[in-house]
């Protein structure tokens, strides 16, 4: 197969390499100022701009829409300071995080709850729940989204928004 490209080559060169050296360029024509060739070119419109393509709609991910339905039912349950975290790119093990501040252990328990419960009918549950026992953060592994629950002071402790500040966020409101 390779010989016969090389014999398709060797075919459709005509010229060798010195002619085409020796070869003068062709002699440009010059167009004066103020003939009339220089001042048809000059009534010559130019070309139309095209036409700027419209804006595409901007396309929402699963994983986004799961993170934007877990953070309103989070709302459901008077979850603050609700804010979604999108850190495709920046991570390996998930595409958004959710964050969430509950009172109380008892709030963030209704929150998951609220949740699991929301997500059921869809067939949709947790792969891993993890601080159950203590509430004071609670983490919801649905691959595509980690769901964070916390108490205040443990939020500001360890203040994920500034850990992941290269991540662009939303912060949902009711």
């Amino acid at each position: 197969m390779a010989k016969i490209i090389l014999k398709k080559r060797k075919k459709a060169s005509s010229a060798s390499v010195s002619d085409v050296l020796k070869k003068k360029p062709a002699a440009r024509s010059k167009i004066k100022p103020g003939t009339a060739k220089a001042k048809s070119l000059a009534r010559e419109k130019p070309a139309a701009p095209k036409a700027k393509a419209p804006a595409k709609a901007r396309v929402v991910s699963p994983g986004q829409q799961l993170a934007r339905e877990i953070a309103q039912l989070t709302l459901n349950r008077k979850a603050f300071d609700v804010t979604v975290l999108d850190v495709r790119g920046l991570s390996t093990a998930t595409d958004f995080f959710v964050i969430a501040s509950g009172a109380t252990d008892i709030q963030i328990r209704a929150i998951r709850r609220a949740i699991e419960e929301g997500l059921l009918p869809k067939g949709i549950k947790a792969l891993h729940i993890e601080g159950e026992k203590t509430a004071s953060w609670l983490l919801m592994d649905y691959v595509d989204v980690v769901v964070h629950i916390m108490q205040p002071r443990v939020r500001d402790y360890y203040n994920l928004e500034a850990l992941w500040g290269d991540a662009p966020s939303e912060e949902i409101k009711d």
